[in-house]
């Protein structure tokens, strides 16, 4: 992924996406089905929790990727802003935008306006829709939120997934309930508070996994971001085998990513830890049923 202004010029690039690709979600698809030869995607980054993260979009976009910051481009005028572009790639034929693509200082010029300002072939979008619900990425963040992650799913077209640094925890998991690795992740959109049924991939390898993601209500009441690695059965198949936490305690991994699959219960504050550890071991049973019904979905979702 390049930097828009740090290139001179790339003569390479005869057909350009533009948008900020955040939700990198089923419409985002069609935007890069339509690239011609020379594809490219420009990303515009804009500051706020994001859905993916640049490494994702390295991995999911299957064109050249540059990137340029709102506040860099910000006050440029529509013309300015394909003045700039058609600098940068002397050979560009083909621009592909959503219609709701808003560009140039104050927003004020829009997907019908590049015809005037751009010699070449403009491609429009029109909205896309997945069982009547239009996608929007201010959708899909909205269903996170609320903890709808089946729907949020659907709309992206992918598993939705957080990933970050793991970090050191309260301890109290290992000693008292269930040993679990902590994530440190607070740019991404956060799913509503609860316990999720996930799965956890550590470089190239796939975990059945167990999540919570909330305040600690039970102990210190501070924000945490938890997985345990469920145990090897011989029911679940396909999946890295010794799959427990314990196999890091002396190599803890430096990230991790958490794919949420489903929301299974609301975060909530138990009388003390022997009836939280009772909710976990209930929690535990729930899971492996669900994640027993679910190996091919896992796999091919991730």
């Amino acid at each position: 992924m390049q930097n828009l202004f740090s290139i001179s010029r790339d003569e390479s690039v005869a057909s350009i996406v533009i948008g900020k690709f955040d939700g990198l979600h089923r419409a985002h698809r069609e935007l890069f089905a339509a690239l011609g030869a020379g594809g490219a995607v420009l990303v515009v980054k804009i500051p706020k929790q994001i859905l993916s993260s640049d490494s994702m979009k390295q991995e999911l976009i299957p064109f050249p990727i540059f990137e340029v910051e709102w506040e860099s481009i910000r006050n440029l005028s529509g013309a300015d802003f394909f003045a700039l572009l058609a600098r940068k790639f002397p050979r560009l034929a083909r621009v592909v935008v959503g219609e709701d693509f808003r560009f140039g200082k104050n927003r004020a010029c829009g997907a019908n306006d590049i015809a005037c300002l751009f010699a070449g072939e403009v491609v429009v979008i029109p909205e896309i829709s997945h069982n009547g619900c239009p996608i929007h990425t201010d959708t899909i963040r909205a269903l996170l939120q609320e903890g709808a992650i089946a729907r949020a799913n659907e709309l992206l077209g992918r598993i939705y997934a957080i990933e970050g640094a793991v970090v050191r925890g309260q301890g109290i998991g290992k000693k008292n309930l269930i040993p679990t690795l902590n994530v440190c992740a607070l740019d991404f959109v956060q799913p509503q508070s609860g316990v999720y049924l996930t799965c956890a991939r550590i470089g190239d390898s796939f975990y059945r996994s167990i999540s919570f993601l909330g305040n600690r209500l039970s102990t210190d009441n501070q924000f945490a971001f938890e997985t345990h690695l469920l145990a090897p059965e011989t029911e679940m198949p396909d999946f890295v085998e010794n799959a427990s936490v314990y196999l890091f305690e002396s190599q803890i991994p430096s990230t991790m990513s958490v794919y949420f699959l489903q929301r299974l219960r609301a975060n909530r504050k138990f009388a003390d830890l022997s009836e939280l550890r009772q909710q976990i071991t209930h929690d535990l049973q729930q899971v492996r049923a669900l994640h027993r019904a679910m190996p091919c979905a896992l796999k091919e979702g991730a």
